[in-house]
């Protein structure tokens, strides 16, 4: 990355971080905060004796639902909110180009909807923790994956934000991502019969989207032992690998889109 692309991510980071505070993104976390406070302690209260993997399995199914919609919510509106307030045109004024904008905004994005998901995620470790409930160390892996995997999901959602409009985006988005896992299993057992070796099923397999490779909530939940370090790594190389394609396919629409 080159300084002056370094610079403007740094200078859009702050503005983004600004815009998060404006639209009042944080508020909501922090009132998801306190309302799993009230929950924890009514399950404290009435006692959590043999609901150990229920209250796990409910919090990280939440953390996993919240995180997704926020950072297809945060990410859809970066570059279609520039353009409707016309914004843009003084940013691609300066010596800026359409795809270190492009880049730019994805870097805010990942950035706040990665914070936003830290916080969910420590507080809700802290409020288990109360609870007398223990994380294993795989979880500083699920932190580490899911962080990964907001970097990809906000590459496929920049692409696509530029390619439809901001209702469509986050329609298709969101279909995409919770829906990933069922896709892939539906695919695979539909034709079974032609073997996983089959040349157009190994494609059409690598070409759908895979936001659920990113998620090791249920293995947090029953309390497996860490996965290779390598399985990271591998997982790594796909976010920015099939994340990278996302945004180069957003930047040949953006950068000879006419705005307006």
């Amino acid at each position: 990355m080159s300084a002056r692309t370094w610079q403007i991510t740094r200078a859009m980071l702050t503005a983004g971080t600004l815009e998060t505070l404006r639209r009042k993104e944080l508020y909501v976390i922090a009132i998801l905060a306190v309302l799993m406070v009230l929950g924890a302690y009514t399950f404290h209260f009435f006692g959590v004796r043999g609901l150990e993997i229920f209250i796990k399995d409910v919090a990280f199914t939440a953390i996993g639902v919240l995180t997704t919609v926020l950072t297809v919510f945060i990410t859809a509106r970066q570059i279609p909110d520039e353009i409707q307030r016309r914004t843009i045109y003084p940013l691609l004024a300066r010596p800026i180009s359409r795809g270190q904008l492009l880049f730019a905004k994805w870097a805010t994005a990942t950035f706040t909807a990665g914070f936003c998901f830290l916080v969910l995620a420590l507080l809700t470790a802290g409020l288990i923790a109360t609870l007398s409930i223990g994380l294993k160390p795989i979880f500083i892996q699920y932190l580490l994956l899911k962080l990964l995997g907001i970097g990809w999901l906000c590459a496929m959602v920049i692409a696509l934000s530029v390619y439809l409009t901001p209702p469509a985006c986050i329609t298709l988005s969101l279909i995409l991502a919770f829906g990933s896992g069922l896709f892939n299993r539906l695919l695979l057992m539909a034709h079974w019969e032609s073997g996983l070796d089959a040349l157009w099923v190994n494609l059409l397999y690598g070409i759908l989207p895979h936001w659920d490779f990113f998620d090791m909530g249920k293995k947090v939940v029953y309390d497996w032992a860490m996965v290779p370090w390598w399985v990271l790594g591998a997982m790594g190389g796909y976010a920015v690998l099939n994340g990278g394609l996302w945004l180069l396919l957003g930047w040949l629409k953006f950068r000879k889109q006419v705005l307006g």
